[in-house]
């Protein structure tokens, strides 16, 4: 069996627990069940953890963390 694909750049957060390896597939946009196979749980474990506010809190940190690299790269002079 093998695991279902998921975007490449989570990999470079692990190892993390199972939740946080979640919050970072949700912040890069993966479908709950898409996650939830990926981590070996149901899609609705994904769910509900979503429903919880600190997982959505870790959720959007990722998120920031993500959008800072992202801003940070497009800043005259950086990666030159």
């Amino acid at each position: 069996m093998t695991t279902p694909q998921v975007h490449d750049s989570a990999q470079v957060f692990l190892p993390l627990s199972p939740r946080g390896r979640a919050a970072i597939y949700l912040a890069l946009g993966e479908p709950p069940d898409r996650v939830g196979r990926a981590l070996g749980v149901d899609g609705s474990t994904v769910r509900r953890w979503r429903q919880r506010p600190e997982f959505r809190a870790d959720i959007s940190r990722v998120r920031l963390t993500l959008l800072d690299g992202a801003v940070a790269s497009l800043r005259p002079g950086v990666g030159e």
